[in-house]
């Protein structure tokens, strides 16, 4: 049963989707800052912050699951399904068999036909609790110059980030399970990709569909006869957003934390079955807040604390998909 979501929740999914709320005749950024106000006895100041930090905590893990929860639902909506699970629950997806029968020829005289089992398969995903430390100044906090708000989004954002680098990890080594038809390196050539987009399709029985970032999406428009409004289709985002009755998908590109790196490969074009979603994540549990550091333990008096999450990701290795790598 789906948990229902308290008014700090949606007072928090409203900001961050930059709904223009009031709340008690203040802003949404202001009812959040009022709420962590309350909660230490309606002066924000270090010592009542250290009385009282663990309802502060409280209100920062509510508003952490849901901003989460909306972040990543959002940024990988084309490519994987998010599950929320209590801490401890377990969570199974099925997967459905698309093979088709075998047709036997019926001898006369009698109904003898070998049997075959309807075949559906079930997998869970397994989780790990991963945190994020920030530390602040103790000058800062005296100051109540945190901007809580703010910092909770980054966090879910780090979070997001790290989950998005899981997510495609999964799935390029995946790679390896797959067959040569569903499997394919070398240089690009798009009888060899609409070979693979007819596979899958004729295999799951649904239109196929061929996710990429922009770069990899402009390879599969190289080389084409283009229209004008076609060219000023692909001036205006980047790519086609259909190639030969066949429809594309951006993966948003990101840095991997911390660099310039690219966090998507952009030589990897996925072709998969419309709306299916091959990548699961189950996320577990409530986020937890924890005090790794008071303002007199360092000598610098920075305050550190670290936020944790557990959450799991896994690619149906018995789904039907097929991943092109483009090597020039």
């Amino acid at each position: 049963m789906k948990a229902k979501m308290t008014d700090l929740q949606r007072l928090s999914l409203d900001v961050y989707n930059g709904v223009n709320v009031n709340f008690n005749e203040v802003s949404g950024e202001d009812a959040i800052r009022n709420a962590i106000t309350d909660a230490v006895g309606g002066e924000f100041n270090y010592k009542n912050f250290r009385e009282n930090k663990y309802r502060v905590f409280s209100i920062l893990e509510e508003a952490l699951d849901v901003t989460l929860g909306i972040v990543i639902t959002n940024q990988f909506d084309n490519l994987a399904e998010v599950k929320n699970v209590a801490t401890g629950d377990k969570i199974s997806f099925k997967v459905s068999d698309q093979s088709l029968f075998r047709v036997a020829r019926i001898a006369g005289g009698n109904n003898d036909l070998r049997r075959q089992k309807l075949l559906n398969k079930r997998f869970t995903v397994d989780t790990d609790k991963y945190g994020v430390k920030i530390y602040e100044e103790l000058d800062m906090f005296i100051a109540g110059r945190i901007d809580w708000s703010s910092m909770i989004d980054r966090v879910a954002q780090s979070f997001a980030n790290f989950m998005g680098t899981k997510i495609y990890e999964a799935i390029a080594k995946s790679y390896s399970s797959l067959n040569q038809t569903y499997g394919v390196t070398g240089t690009f050539d798009d009888d060899a990709l609409f070979d693979m987009v007819q596979h899958v399709e004729a295999k799951s029985g649904k239109k196929a569909v061929i996710m990429g970032t922009r770069k990899a999406l402009r390879t599969v428009t190289k080389g084409l006869n283009l229209s004008d409004s076609m060219k000023d289709d692909l001036n205006k985002v980047g790519y086609l957003t259909t190639v030969a009755g066949t429809d594309l998908y951006l993966l948003p590109q990101a840095h991997k934390i911390g660099t310039d790196e690219f966090l998507v490969d952009d030589n990897m074009l996925i072709v998969v079955p419309q709306d299916e979603k091959l990548v699961k994540v189950v996320v577990e549990g409530e986020a937890l807040m924890l005090e790794t550091a008071e303002a007199g333990d360092r000598n610098d008096q920075q305050m550190e604390y670290q936020l944790q999450k557990s959450f799991g990701v896994g690619v149906i290795q018995s789904a039907v998909y097929g991943i092109y790598k483009i090597t020039g």
